[in-house]
């Protein structure tokens, strides 16, 4: 349900991006914040790494050092703003949309101006994707955090279009995005990968045989 109001979302947004650009937008320099700072790191693969490796090690001492619960926090927290990032960038080299100029127009960059480089180019918002994809996995894993981790995300969203960094719809589209990552890691990919990664872990730890 939720990916499918996010695209029904993207579709009502596309109609009223540039209005509602100008209403979000900041006038002048952007103010400076330790909140707003905040929200956009939220966007920032560096902290979901560390929200991975602690939360690894707050499941690590809760179960008493088994693997599989370790491994799926990790995992899931980690790979899934990973996939997110990483899906808005390829997205971008397609769809090839820029980011918000003066004109009343939306811009997209010709295949023959390099092809293989995202800087200026704006959907989806790759900061929203991975704050996106990290938040639903964080709810995922841990359900009295999913509204908050829902909130943080929804701010790094509004820095990126107050700053004049992005439309709307390079938002919505990058949570759609980052919502369907962490649902297709957190549901198919590490289930998949976890058995095969304790298995050689466990070989690792076992004496070599003389």
């Amino acid at each position: 349900m939720l990916p499918a109001g996010l695209a029904l979302g993207l579709l009502l947004v596309l109609a009223l991006d540039r209005p509602l650009l100008q209403l979000l937008l900041w006038s002048g320099k952007p103010p400076k914040s330790d909140l707003l700072l905040l929200l956009r790191v939220w966007g920032s693969l560096w902290l979901w790494l560390g929200i991975a490796f602690t939360a690894g090690l707050l499941e690590w001492r809760r179960v008493r050092r088994k693997l599989d619960g370790t491994l799926e926090r990790v995992g899931v927290l980690l790979l899934s703003p990973l996939a997110g990032g990483l899906v808005a960038e390829a997205l971008k080299l397609v769809v090839r949309r820029e980011r918000p100029s003066d004109l009343d127009a939306y811009l997209f960059r010709s295949w023959l101006e390099r092809p293989w480089s995202t800087s200026g180019l704006g959907l989806p918002s790759s900061h929203a994707a991975v704050a996106f994809a990290g938040s639903a996995a964080l709810g995922l894993l841990y359900p009295e955090l999913r509204w908050p981790a829902v909130l943080m995300a929804l701010g790094c969203g509004f820095t990126r279009v107050a700053s004049g960094a992005h439309y709307p719809s390079d938002v919505l589209a990058a949570a759609l995005v980052g919502v369907l990552c962490a649902m297709l890691v957190s549901k198919r990919l590490v289930p998949q990968l976890r058995p095969r990664l304790v298995s050689w872990l466990r070989r690792l730890e076992q004496p070599a045989e003389h």
